[in-house]
């Protein structure tokens, strides 16, 4: 009886916290409440700050607010590097989630030479550059780096969400030391981009007006349109929580998302800008009409191998938008994996390392270079 009463106290003490934490949230016009609610729910359900982007690994290349990643392994089995590049409106570590439940922990666990580019948080600096100095500077410097560091002649390149669209940019305009390509919830066809696509549109969306007001795309603009997808589970979700409060398990899933969802950074100006038009108001990228550094961007000088991964349930890259692909490569060896899960499951699901990540690896490995004997 002394530990049913000693757990009714703490319920209740855990719902006048909660009160207060989403009295203070809404007072405060926050659209994450983790940073009110996230304490609260470690409390009550005793577990710790959910240990992300945990896997070992040192930096081997910086360029202003990017770093170049390396996840060394501790057997090599493949020549081939893989180079993961990821968006640039949230954090990197998506892909390396929690242990177990990390994309870049297993790869690197099936022994590839794994490299990410970090692109860290812009500043001034960033606000001017353009896709040219992103594709034909950093990300140029990334893969020459890479190679170096692997000592390989070639890569597999491997772009996630709006980072897919720049890597497959960059892909056409630089394919030298590009072995494979890995498209992952990747948007190409953009009048196929769902809710995005609707948003944006020139009659509703002036992003020449917020770029020259802001610079830099604030934290707090980005956030709202990722909440505003799902409004009513902004707030629901957290009852799911305390719901399976005892659940460790879960709940530091949960608080992993909730951490990585909230630790967003500014999108840089002039790459926005153009991101906008040419992509989700005028499909210049998937027509063929964008240009970067005085060249218009083909897709159909890509031919290495290409592996696209479509999530089902994907509203952010909705399938059609990914598929596209397909048939604006000049591939020849071209493989579509889709799987029962949405756009972020596919790096987080706990169906990752059982369903997803393996069929991967193995088209990888098919796909890579042999170590020399």
């Amino acid at each position: 009886m002394s530990t049913f009463r000693t757990r009714a106290r703490e319920a209740l003490s855990a719902s006048l916290e909660i009160s207060g934490a989403w009295s203070r949230a809404l007072r405060a016009g926050a659209l994450a409440p983790n940073a009110y609610l996230g304490p609260i729910v470690k409390r009550a359900a005793r577990v710790g700050d959910p240990p992300v982007n945990s896997t070992p690994h040192r930096v081997v290349y910086t360029r202003g607010s990017m770093r170049l990643l390396r996840f060394e392994p501790t057997v090599r089995r493949h020549a081939t590097p893989i180079l993961f590049v990821y968006s640039l409106i949230n954090r990197y570590y998506i892909l390396d989630f929690l242990p177990g439940r990390s994309l870049i922990e297993f790869m690197r666990d099936q022994g590839y030479d794994v490299y990410a580019i970090d692109w860290g948080t812009p500043g001034a600096l960033e606000e001017q550059m353009n896709w040219d100095e992103f594709l034909g500077g950093m990300m140029r410097s990334a893969v020459q780096w890479t190679l170096k560091v692997s000592g390989a002649e070639d890569l597999t390149m491997y772009g996630y969400c709006m980072g897919g669209t720049m890597a497959l940019a960059y892909a056409a305009l630089y394919p030298q030391g590009l072995r494979n390509f890995v498209a992952q919830a990747t948007p190409v066809d953009f009048h196929e981009g769902g809710i995005f696509h609707t948003w944006t549109r020139p009659e509703y969306f002036d992003v020449d007006a917020m770029v020259d007001a802001h610079g830099n795309v604030p934290i707090d603009l980005m956030e709202a349109g990722f909440s505003m997808m799902a409004p009513i589970q902004r707030l629901t979700k957290w009852l799911e929580v305390f719901r399976r409060i005892d659940d460790p398990e879960f709940v530091t899933t949960f608080l992993a998302m909730e951490r990585w969802a909230a630790d967003n950074v500014p999108f840089p100006g002039e790459v926005y800008r153009q991101y906008i038009k040419d992509c989700y108001q005028e499909n210049n990228f998937y027509e063929g009409r964008m240009v970067v550094g005085g060249r218009k961007v083909d897709l159909g000088q890509i031919t290495c191998p290409l592996l696209t991964l479509i999530a089902e349930n994907d509203t952010i890259a909705p399938p059609p938008s990914s598929t596209a692909l397909d048939g604006k490569v000049g591939s020849v060896d071209k493989t579509t994996l889709r799987f029962p899960v949405g756009h972020i499951g596919l790096s987080t699901s706990s169906k990752g390392p059982r369903m997803i990540w393996p069929e991967v690896a193995r088209w990888i490995a098919a796909h890579s270079a042999a170590l020399p004997g």
